[in-house]
């Protein structure tokens, strides 16, 4: 996207935000919205949109949504989305800046929705107990343009490894727990509550989670819109960030009733809920994007080749936009 129309784009934006409520943690007059009708893509796990659907909250505000489940992830998400088919998504955020740097202009990330999140687990029979251990075997949850597959690219070159010397397969989060105890791959690299599940059943051992193995706090999750969406309905993109923060805010303020609605949403068990945010597997986030952090870890990802882009600062530049959420949070 060229300079000039992202200056304009930005331009338009700011223009509408000007009839917008400021106040963080309100909710826009309904009648007075753009739109009501909304088309929302999402991986049925741990990140406050789930919540969101979980708790009916937008539906209860009056708006006709319909909600599509991704269980392979952003890459056919951001595919829906280029093809006008969803307006609003939420993904890994490595995995967004994966895509991203192949299809530039499809979305724009307007919010963080979780930290940490990806983790790597290994079946206990399985004799693996550090990422050096995992050469050779089989590995599930390997698939390109995701988070969990950039994130064990750092972790095998930290042990002088690549994804070469393993065994990777393309798996889907909810498949691995069983598979994992059946036998069929020797490790995965997966999200919670997918993690989760395997741990508290007893067949597998942490190994590492994405934090870990980033030295500090790994942006997890992400909220994304498509742009010609943003820029025609700003104030419906700040009503709905709203929520967002409003689910972090429950998962701060009250886990437990946050944890159940996340269980019943996710159809997964309170236990495994419970496990990943208690033993930090998943955390909650501020809502406002941190354009340094992203690109740092931007920059992470283009070391260890997961993204090509000339330029990682203007790359971040074009794909954050911070703005809305900063409607909400008053920052």
């Amino acid at each position: 996207m060229k300079t000039n129309l992202v200056t304009a784009a930005l331009a338009a934006t700011a223009a509408a935000f000007a009839t917008i409520p400021a106040q963080a943690g309100s909710t826009a007059d309904p009648a007075k919205l753009t739109t009501h009708k909304l088309s929302i893509g999402m991986f049925p796990a741990l990140r406050p949109l789930a919540l969101v659907r979980a708790e009916h909250w937008l539906e209860d505000a009056g708006y006709d949504v319909e909600w599509h489940e991704f269980i392979n992830g952003i890459p056919p998400e951001s595919a829906a989305m280029a093809a006008g088919s969803i307006d609003f998504g939420e993904a890994d955020t490595s995995g967004i800046e994966q895509v991203a740097a192949r299809s530039p202009g499809v979305m724009w990330y307007i919010a963080n929705g979780a930290s940490n999140y990806v983790a790597l687990v290994a079946r206990k029979e399985s004799g693996i107990k550090s990422v050096a251990d995992l050469k050779g075997h089989k590995v599930a949850g390997v698939s390109p343009n995701t988070a969990p597959t950039a994130v064990l690219q750092m972790a095998l070159k930290q042990a002088n490894l690549t994804l070469k010397d393993i065994q990777g397969f393309a798996t889907s989060g909810p498949t691995e727990p069983a598979a994992l105890e059946r036998g069929a791959y020797d490790a995965a690299i997966t999200y919670v509550p997918y993690s989760a599940e395997t741990l508290t059943a007893g067949t597998s051992i942490l190994v590492k989670t994405a934090s870990d193995i980033y030295g500090k706090t790994w942006p997890g999750g992400g909220v994304i819109v498509r742009p010609d969406f943003a820029k025609a309905h700003p104030d419906v993109v700040v009503d709905l960030l709203r929520y967002v923060a409003r689910a972090e805010a429950l998962l701060k303020d009250k886990p437990d009733e946050a944890y159940k609605a996340l269980a019943e949403g996710t159809k997964t068990s309170l236990e495994n809920v419970t496990y990943s945010y208690k033993n930090k597997l998943v955390e909650p986030t501020e809502i406002l994007p941190d354009k340094d952090a992203l690109k740092e870890q931007a920059g992470v990802l283009k070391q260890y080749g997961a993204i090509k882009v000339p330029d990682v600062s203007a790359f971040i530049d074009e794909l954050v936009h911070p703005e809305f959420a900063a409607k909400v949070t008053g920052k």
